[in-house]
C-alpha cells in the first residue's frame, strides 16, 4: 500500500497535540502499544482502526489524517473486502428475510443488492403446508 508513512507522521502529530500517548491511544482502540507503534510508523495498516481513531480525535474518519486520506487508503478504505451483505429467509413467514450489512458500500452497489434481493424473494415460493421451496421462473 502506497503513502501509509505520510498519514503515519500525520496520526503522530495529532496524538502529541492532543497530549496523548501512544500508550493511552493503543489502549483505547483496543491494540497493543506496540501494534500503534507500528501504524505510525507506517508499517502497519491504520484502516481497521480509523472509526475509532477518528472518535478519540474528536473528528470524523477523513478528517483523521488533517481532512486528507490518501486516494490509495481511501480507495482501499470504502472497497474493504470485509463488506458484509447477507441474507437469510425466514422458513415460517413468507416474505421475511433478515439482513446483516456492514461495510462502505457505493450507492451503486446498495442498489444492485437491493435489486438481487428482491428478484431472490420473488423466487421462493410457500406450499401450502409452510414449506418453502425455491422455483425457477418460467
Amino acid at each position: 500500500m502506497k503513502n501509509i508513512k505520510n498519514i503515519s507522521n500525520i496520526l503522530e502529530r495529532r496524538r502529541v497535540q492532543l497530549g496523548y500517548s501512544q500508550q493511552e491511544i493503543s489502549k483505547l482502540i483496543g491494540i497493543t502499544q506496540s501494534q500503534y507503534s507500528r501504524i505510525e510508523k507506517g508499517t502497519s495498516d491504520p484502516n481497521k482502526h480509523l472509526k475509532k481513531l477518528s472518535e478519540i480525535f474528536n473528528c470524523e474518519p477523513c478528517e483523521v489524517f488533517h481532512g486528507e486520506i490518501i486516494r490509495e487508503i481511501e480507495k482501499d478504505f470504502i472497497n474493504n473486502p470485509t463488506n458484509i451483505f447477507q441474507r437469510t429467509f425466514h422458513e415460517r413467514k413468507p416474505g421475511y428475510v433478515n439482513l446483516k450489512i456492514d461495510g462502505w458500500f457505493t450507492k451503486k452497489q446498495v442498489l444492485d443488492n437491493y435489486q438481487m434481493l428482491l428478484n431472490e424473494l420473488d423466487e421462493w415460493k410457500t406450499s401450502e403446508n409452510g414449506i418453502k421451496w425455491k422455483h425457477k421462473a418460467d
